[in-house]
């Protein structure tokens, strides 16, 4: 996982697949981007996909996820990730890649308080 200044530190994915190896079986992950998640909330409650927004701070897994489920996707800048990254990601010619491209972004979701008052 990413950590400021650009030190990183090992994720929840090594103990996974540290985890898969002992057991000899492969795990079945329920976290973000799967929408494994999405699809519980959605069996008992009426969600409709095209009134939700997945709000996050990362591409990989927040925003990820809300595209892959047919969600609005808003990206906080708060996070991990930077403009600069979804404008390389909005720029290829890679469909795996423009799924990582969230509908909007904000510099802080303290941003969206004013629309949020009306």
């Amino acid at each position: 996982l990413p950590l400021e200044g650009g030190a990183g530190i090992p994720g929840t994915g090594c103990l996974v697949k540290a985890v898969e190896t002992a057991a000899q079986r492969e795990a079945f992950i329920v976290g973000k981007p799967n929408r494994f998640m999405f699809d519980c909330v959605a069996q008992e409650f009426p969600v409709d996909p095209a009134r939700t927004i997945m709000v996050g701070d990362r591409l990989d897994t927040d925003i990820l996820m809300g595209n892959s489920c047919g969600l609005t996707t808003l990206l906080t800048l708060t996070g991990v990730t930077a403009l600069d990254e979804v404008r390389g990601h909005q720029d290829s010619g890679c469909p795996a890649r423009h799924s990582l491209v969230p509908d909007y972004y904000v510099d802080s979701i303290a941003d969206l308080l004013p629309a949020l008052g009306q």
